[in-house]
């Protein structure tokens, strides 16, 4: 084969149809508006932010940028073969705008990046509303101070959580050293949320849990629940009811 043929062959495939053409230039020009939209759009969200109280870099931060790169792309459909690629160079536009929101992540508070949303004059930011709904600029900064300030509170009420049950735990392990004493959770029927219990599980089976105390005493835990291993007749319990003391 001559160096003629070869060179043929490698421009095979390279040199595009006039609709080809201008589909890659459709393209490019459409990249390039996005680019221009996507950066009005995130102007427009932090202008909001701003006039709404929010602070650029301490209760939000813009990771938007728009650059220029040159890559190969794929255009056309395969169904219908009608797909080529080409390499191009275009404006590509990343990022958005996010509010910079506390978070409990291991025990220990982080900054999470939320993302934010526009509709009209309003804003949106799931992760720190209890709706799914878009809120005036002013009112989305009531709801942003008020979630940071709930979190700070979850760690604070967290961490007393830990230091109560710790302090329960050591109490009956000394005064049941043959006893399994563990953190558990226990459930409210309505809601179905959480809560700490300590239970004191003895060799018998028995076993017996203790919630936490009220407020700022934790650690004076209250009666749960109780299980007995070994049943009692009827008769039994006939008979201790009327050996107890009369009050």
């Amino acid at each position: 084969m001559s160096n003629l043929e070869n060179q043929l062959d490698l421009f095979q495939g390279i040199l595009l149809t006039t609709e080809q053409e201008q589909e890659v230039a459709t393209w490019i020009e459409n990249q390039a508006k996005r680019a221009v939209k996507s950066q009005d759009e995130v102007n427009t969200i932090a202008l909001m932010l701003d006039r709404a109280g929010f602070v650029q870099n301490r209760d939000y931060k813009c990771n938007f940028e728009v650059f220029e790169v040159t890559q190969e792309r794929e255009f056309g459909y395969s169904y219908n073969n009608t797909n080529f690629t080409k390499e191009v160079t275009y404006m590509n536009a990343v990022g958005n705008v996010h509010l910079i929101t506390n978070c409990i992540h291991e025990g220990e508070m982080k900054k999470y990046k939320a993302s934010v949303s526009r509709d009209g004059n309003k804003l949106m930011c799931t992760s720190i509303t209890e709706q799914y709904r878009y809120y005036i600029p002013s009112s989305l900064y009531t709801k942003f101070k008020e979630h940071n300030e709930r979190k700070i509170n979850e760690l604070a009420h967290t961490k007393k959580q830990a230091i109560a049950l710790d302090i329960i735990v050591a109490k009956y392990q000394e005064l049941y050293p043959k006893a399994e004493v563990v953190v558990g959770t226990d459930y409210y029927r309505r809601s179905y949320s959480s809560f700490p219990i300590v239970k004191v599980k003895f060799e018998s089976g028995s076993e017996i849990s203790f919630t936490l105390g009220y407020g700022n005493e934790m650690e004076k835990e209250r009666f749960h629940k109780k299980y007995d291993a070994v049943k009692e007749t009827t008769e039994a319990l006939l008979e201790r009811f009327n050996n107890q003391k009369a009050k």
